[in-house]
């Protein structure tokens, strides 16, 4: 069974993601002192792991990227379960296995990657002690990795922190069960800013079809700032 997954996400009235772009608070305070609210209400939401897209971890937590030397891919299918140590755990989707990671890190990271990969990164994977799920054959199967992180992973709740590329897969794919949304007071105003959901698809293409928010509860917090929860139907 695939595990519930709400996506959490921080963003302007006009819907951007970009926060060194926002507009000054009102409060007088600066925008990371309104935006640290967000860590507080993503405890609250829960989850037992963390989904982020390569991007937004590398940013996160300063990783370089794995320098590939053209080998051949790897033969083995196998999913790799390593040892979790009771540490935070991200979820990260990086088909092509850009991440370097790190020994001893604070956290535990499960890779979702594409059978291209070569062992030599699979053997930097398990001396990192980092876990990986091979999500189809590009490494862009959403719905198969959900369907591993449920039945052989074990995680029943996750919370999906974005950027909006990943968010837009997730929509596309029908993977989302709740969404909970911080508004901050402040505009970015620039056409083309990453938004809350950037599906990377056809013009004509409707990649939220099939599926509408039920707004469960609006919460004012400190600072102007909006908590909004829905939850997502199929129809």
């Amino acid at each position: 069974m695939k595990p519930q997954i709400t996506v959490h996400m921080e963003a302007t009235v006009d819907g951007r993601l970009v926060t060194t772009r926002y507009s000054q608070p009102f409060s007088g305070k600066t925008t990371d002192e309104v935006l640290d609210i967000y860590f507080r209400v993503a405890e609250k939401v829960g989850g037992e792991a963390t989904i982020l897209g390569r991007v937004t971890l590398q940013e996160f937590l300063s990783l370089n990227s794995f320098e590939h030397r053209g080998e051949a891919p790897t033969q083995t299918s196998e999913n790799y379960n390593a040892a979790r140590s009771g540490k935070r755990i991200f979820i990260v989707t990086d088909p092509n296995g850009k991440v370097m990671y790190e020994k001893n890190s604070d956290y535990h990271f499960i890779t979702l990657l594409n059978k291209q990969v070569s062992d030599r990164y699979l053997a930097h994977l398990r001396e990192c002690n980092v876990s990986w799920i091979f999500a189809g054959s590009d490494g862009k199967d959403m719905s198969k990795a959900m369907d591993v992180l449920g039945s052989d992973f074990g995680f029943t709740h996750l919370r999906l922190e974005g950027g909006g590329t990943i968010n837009g897969t997730f929509l596309k794919a029908g993977l989302l069960d709740a969404l909970s949304l911080l508004i901050y007071p402040g505009i970015d105003g620039l056409s083309g800013v990453s938004s809350i959901f950037e599906y990377r698809g056809k013009a004509d293409e409707l990649p939220a079809a099939g599926q509408a928010l039920e707004l469960k509860s609006v919460e004012t917090l400190q600072d102007g700032m909006v908590w909004m929860q829905y939850k997502f139907h199929k129809i």
